[in-house]
């Protein structure tokens, strides 16, 4: 063969090959498509004209009008078409020139042999964070298209999925963020961490269909409220900062006291049988200045996860409520502050990388001015209150991670500069170190070292520094660990030592000897629960936790008759002198209709063994004395039975609940309890039962420019078993039958966001006297039953308008200012009535002096505040 024939052969050779190429699909070809519920027949065409290429199906096998949604950015024909049929049992070859769609005749029959022999399976487990400050999400949530598999990160932004090989596209979202996803190719176990964007964002691939299912069970609202940062702020205080513990009495169920205190109450349990946490650590009082401000910064708060029933089995402790609160981490990325200024407070936080997305710290610092309101009339009145916050975490590496918690507060109040001058001042200290450890992509653990306490003190003679005191402290270590063994089981177990130790009020001055005594507390609790999804339609959360409360020596007790009387004192030495043991069960079974009906049904008990003993409902006139439970003093046991429904209407949430409890050993007092310097105070206490009964409704919408909820509860709580009232059965002095509430926010545009809230309740309750006597020409009261009375029915209007002065949203520092009225309507709510007073001629009220003429006593009520309005100025700086 002549070199020109091999020439021209190869020449027809190479371009009938290349001919042939370009006649065949290109699977190859790199295209963008965004298609929105759109049919797959529109949705194949659309195909068809961005690669050319001719699809082939029968219509009686494939559903050519279901709606699917595809977003690709960029990506190849073979993977746009991989995401687009792997979720709709769609097989497809390539037949010649065209490419010819059946239906997976295999499904059923893989289905069947997974039966009979276990996938092999990988695990998939990392972190979710903001992309801003590397804050982790806690609660963000990743799920399977096509699946109802999913989890959601712990407290410290970690998950773990065990899934069988294959491809798989993950999402991963979370409330006020983009959701974003990606394909994942499981072959091996991978470890993969995401931050997501509060702004727009652009997927790489989303696909949806209409059938696609969501988890339900991983954020049921009928056992874990989670408060975001739109709704922390929207509770706003008396100057119109907002408030972090007032948010919680938008909550249905739950009850304020009323006007200038943070005091609440859940589900008719007492204002101690709230578990306040704070970065794992408890707080004891969670207030300022006698409860009108909250003790902690709202700049300081990453994350409050509310609960009222079924708490995490790692939890206990208290009868009513866990508010489990998470602050922020710092800022891993930019150094940036804030300061926030208001005509009676002023809050500055500092946070910003050590090292850069590896280690950060945060520092709020809050302190008040408020003596300029009196400065005038009371020259002498000194009040002042502060807190802060410090943190700091350190990414060792991906299997480990430590953080350092530290918050202080505390309130001083004084009248008078002289050798007399009397005051009263209470503090708040609580520290904790945890370190976070990843044994494997399953098993999790963090390890909490904390230590906090409480002091409480009266001042009779401040400059000589002579004072009534309480405290109440503890030091304790724990570890718990979250095993993910697969998608249907979420594994918590774990262990608390726990020591407590106490001041139940004593004197402290040089002629005054210690009176009042209370032992140590050692406390070993034990615990395990499981989280599990039988199938995409019925959840079952069961747990068990075992306390062991040990009463320490030395100290000094005292034993009681029947009839309360001290009939012997006991000498105690070091060691345990009185053990309590304890089992806390708790279950609760969930069934999803639809995924858009939940109905949950649940039954929890819990034992307290810290008691609060005040005999004072107002927060006003009240000593905080804590005790332990010991040889006298029982411990307060509960059973509650709760039943709700969840139903979710695209952007809207309706929620019913009702729920049942007893408490046993409610804690309740004699008639004129000595509750000061009282060496026999146990004796002053008396055990009752108590019933609480309630059902909550609520509706909700929290997407959109438009946001609002409608809460409404009714409950009562009865006391039965205590001779303190004539009928037997009396009310709690905080049953409070009705309270709706009512809160709307509508952000108009990038610079206004305008929010009204409108809380009513029934009044609080009191004794009034049943019948009147006279002596010496004066009228004296009678009282007979307790609680028998209530004051007018608690109503409030809120509004703030916060205005973002930045027109550039980029700019590194923002100022918005909030103006803010409080009690709109200048409504006149009444804290306490007093039978002490008679009216004059003039219509005015006074205390009699002249006894010698019989007076006619009328009842008269005192109110806190009216209307207020402020303005408020914050500056950010990132």
């Amino acid at each position: 063969m002549t070199i020109k024939k091999i020439i021209v052969f190869l020449v027809l050779y190479f371009g009938f090959i290349v001919f042939a190429h370009t006649q065949n699909i290109d699977l190859r070809k790199k295209i963008t498509l965004v298609q929105k519920k759109q049919t797959l027949s529109a949705v194949l065409n659309e195909i068809h004209k961005k690669a050319g290429i001719n699809f082939s199906y029968n219509n009686a096998d494939i559903d050519n009008l279901q709606k699917v949604t595809v977003i690709a950015r960029n990506k190849p024909v073979k993977t746009v078409l991989y995401q687009l049929f792997s979720g709709l049992d769609i097989t497809y070859t390539i037949v010649e020139k065209q490419i010819v769609l059946k239906k997976n005749q295999y499904a059923s029959i893989k289905v069947l042999s997974e039966v009979k022999k276990e996938p092999e399976k990988y695990t998939i487990s990392g972190y979710v964070k903001d992309n801003t400050d590397n804050e982790v999400l806690i609660g963000a949530g990743i799920s399977m298209k096509s699946s109802f598999s999913g989890t959601m990160t712990n407290a410290y932004g970690f998950y773990s999925l065990s899934l069988p090989k294959g491809n798989y596209v993950l999402t991963f979202s979370y409330l006020g963020y983009k959701d974003k996803s990606l394909v994942v190719d499981l072959t091996s176990d991978k470890k993969i961490s995401q931050v997501l964007k509060r702004d727009e964002t652009q997927l790489e691939i989303v696909v949806i269909n209409e059938k696609e299912k969501r988890d339900v069970f991983e954020k049921n609202p009928l056992k874990e409220i989670n408060l975001d940062k739109r709704e922390i702020n929207s509770a706003k205080g008396i100057v119109g900062e907002a408030d972090v513990v007032k948010s919680i009495n938008n909550l249905p169920g739950v009850s304020s006291f009323g006007d200038g205190s943070v005091l609440f109450y859940v589900r008719g349990g007492d204002k101690d049988q709230n578990l306040i946490l704070i970065d794992e650590t408890p707080i004891y009082n969670p207030s300022h200045l006698f409860g009108f401000f909250s003790a902690l910064a709202p700049d300081a708060i990453n994350d409050i996860k509310i609960y009222k029933n079924n708490f995490p089995v790692k939890y206990g402790g208290r009868l009513s409520s866990l508010i489990d609160i998470k602050t922020k981490d710092g800022n891993m990325n930019k150094l940036g502050f804030s300061v926030v200024s208001s005509p009676l407070t002023g809050s500055y936080t500092i946070d910003g990388p050590i090292k850069k997305k590896r280690s950060s710290f945060l520092m709020t610092l809050r302190d008040s001015h408020l003596n300029w309101i009196w400065r005038r009339n009371l020259p002498n009145l000194n009040v002042n209150f502060y807190d802060f916050h410090f943190k700091f975490n350190q990414i060792i590496n991906r299997n480990n991670r430590i953080y350092f918690s530290f918050f202080t507060g505390a309130d001083d109040m004084g009248l008078g500069k002289n050798e007399i001058a009397a005051g009263l001042s209470w503090k708040n200290n609580a520290l904790s170190l945890r370190w976070n450890h990843l044994f494997s992509d399953k098993l999790f653990s963090n390890t909490t070292l904390h230590s906090s306490k409480y002091d409480y003190f009266l001042y009779y003679s401040e400059n000589e520094n002579h004072y009534w005191s309480s405290f109440i402290g503890d030091v304790s270590l724990k570890t718990d660990f979250s095993y993910f063994p697969n998608p249907k089981n979420k594994i918590r177990f774990g262990y608390n030592i726990n020591n407590y130790f106490f001041n139940p009020g004593n004197l402290d001055a040089d002629y005054f000897s210690r009176s009042v005594y209370a032992g140590d507390v050692t406390e070993f609790v034990l615990y395990a629960g499981n989280d599990y999804s039988l199938n995409e339609k019925l959840n079952i959360s069961y747990g068990l936790r075992y306390i062991s409360w040990n009463n320490v020596g030395p100290t000094v007790g005292f034993s009681f008759d029947e009839n309360y009387h001290m009939t012997d004192t006991n000498y105690y030495d070091k060691g345990i002198y009185h053990t309590f043991n304890s089992l806390e069960p708790q279950v609760s079974l969930s069934w999803s209709f639809n995924n858009s009906l939940l109905m949950t049904l649940s039954y929890d008990r819990h034992v307290q063994f810290l008691h609060l003993l005040s005999n004072s409902v107002s927060p006003f006139t009240t000593t905080d004395v804590w005790m332990p439970s010991g040889p006298v003093v029982k411990p307060e046991k509960l059973n509650q039975y709760v039943f709700g429904i969840t139903k979710y209407l695209s952007e809207y949430e309706l929620s019913f609940q009702t729920y049942y409890k007893t408490i046993a050993n409610y804690f309740e007092y004699n008639e004129h309890a000595n509750m000061l310097l009282n060496p026999l105070i146990e004796g002053e206490i008396r055990f009752a039962q108590a019933k609480a009964s309630g059902t909550e409704l609520s509706v909700s919408k929290k997407k959109g420019s438009f946001n609002f909820l409608f809460s409404y509860t009714y409950s009562r709580i009865l006391i039965t078993g205590n001779k303190v009232s004539s009928s037997g059965i009396y009310p709690a002095a905080y049953d409070k039958p009705h309270k709706l509430n009512i809160n709307l926010f509508y952000k108009t545009s990038k610079r206004w966001t305008f929010n009204l809230n409108w809380v009513y309740s029934s009044g609080t309750r009191y004794s009034s006297p049943t019948g009147f006597y006279y002596y010496q020409g004066y009228s004296v009261p009678i009282y007979s039953e307790k609680n028998n009375n209530c004051l007018p029915d608690y109503h409030r209007l809120d509004f703030s308008a916060d205005l973002n002065l930045n027109k550039n949203k980029n700019a590194r520092f923002k100022h918005d200012l909030l103006f803010a009225i409080y009690n709109i309507y200048n409504r006149q709510n009444a804290v306490a009535v007093n039978y002490d007073k008679i009216e004059t001629d003039q219509g005015s009220f006074v205390v009699p002096l002249n006894f010698a003429y019989e007076n006619e006593i009328v009842a008269t009520s005192k109110s806190l505040s009216g209307i207020i309005p402020s303005v408020t100025y914050s500056l950010k700086f990132r």
